[in-house]
């Protein structure tokens, strides 16, 4: 069976950053009975955190479809052209919106706006602890990224921006903040790709997650499980509910379906 593990909030712990044992250990062994561990992520490879890495994972679908590694070889990468990036960041400034751009070079944001809204600040801190580039789009000498969160203040201009963004970026609206991906892309187009490629039915398939932006993930997989600490929304469509990351979460939902 293909398992596809969303991270934060499934596998790290969103608030202590912590990863249990028991999922190191659950994923181990699940590539030990002869399955194939996913990580189907919105963060880019190049902003997994390197304990993540250094787990038992067979492949990484990233950057909600944009990036699909299998055995340290990509299946396929794709990145917005340098014309889209530049109309995206000037779409960004005229309507106002605070957002962190997701790159290969780092975690980069537009005009210091990271130190204002308190998610992102939060988010660079742990970016930056973890020994990630944390920087202002400008201090490159073309805007150049990958996909984009965003956030909005009273002057946002929300309509106006998704519809200046729309020829290029799907919207993923995950209630506090917005994340834009390249049109076309999603959890479950990767998960689609890699089953090709892998020749494996949707029927041998497992998806865990915490948050609405899992629901394509979901929709594409046969079994669903979602954490103890996940949102509502997710709940309503998991086949299984297990604990919280803290508490043994991964482990006792893989033995819940007998693969570990």
């Amino acid at each position: 069976m293909v398992i596809f593990f969303d991270i934060d909030g499934t596998i790290v712990d969103d608030e202590t950053q912590i990863i249990p044992e028991s999922a190191v250990r659950a994923v181990a062994k699940l590539r030990q009975n002869g399955h194939i561990p996913v990580v189907n992520t919105g963060r880019p490879y190049s902003h997994i955190d390197p304990r993540i890495r250094q787990m038992d994972f067979s492949a990484y679908i990233c950057a909600c479809g944009m990036e699909i590694l299998l055995d340290g070889a990509w299946l396929t990468r794709q990145h917005p052209t340098a014309e889209v990036c530049r109309a995206v960041r000037d779409a960004v400034r005229q309507c106002h919106m605070q957002v962190v751009y997701e790159a290969d070079e780092g975690m980069l944001f537009t005009d210091g706006q990271w130190s204002i809204h308190p998610s992102a600040q939060k988010e660079a801190k742990r970016m930056a602890a973890k020994g990630f580039t944390v920087r202002e789009l400008d201090s490159l000498p073309e805007p150049k990224f990958m996909k984009l969160v965003n956030f909005e203040t009273p002057e946002s201009r929300r309509e106006e921006y998704l519809r200046r963004t729309a020829p290029w970026f799907d919207c993923i609206d995950r209630i506090t903040l917005l994340e834009l991906v390249l049109k076309g892309c999603s959890k479950a187009g990767g998960m689609e790709i890699l089953l090709n490629h892998l020749g494996v039915s949707q029927e041998d398939t497992l998806a865990i997650g915490d948050s609405t932006n899992d629901l394509p993930m979901f929709a594409a997989a046969k079994h669903t499980v979602c954490m103890g600490g996940g949102m509502e929304a997710l709940k309503a469509q998991a086949e299984y509910i297990t604990a919280p990351v803290l508490e043994d979460g991964i482990e006792k939902a893989l033995m819940h379906f007998g693969l570990i």
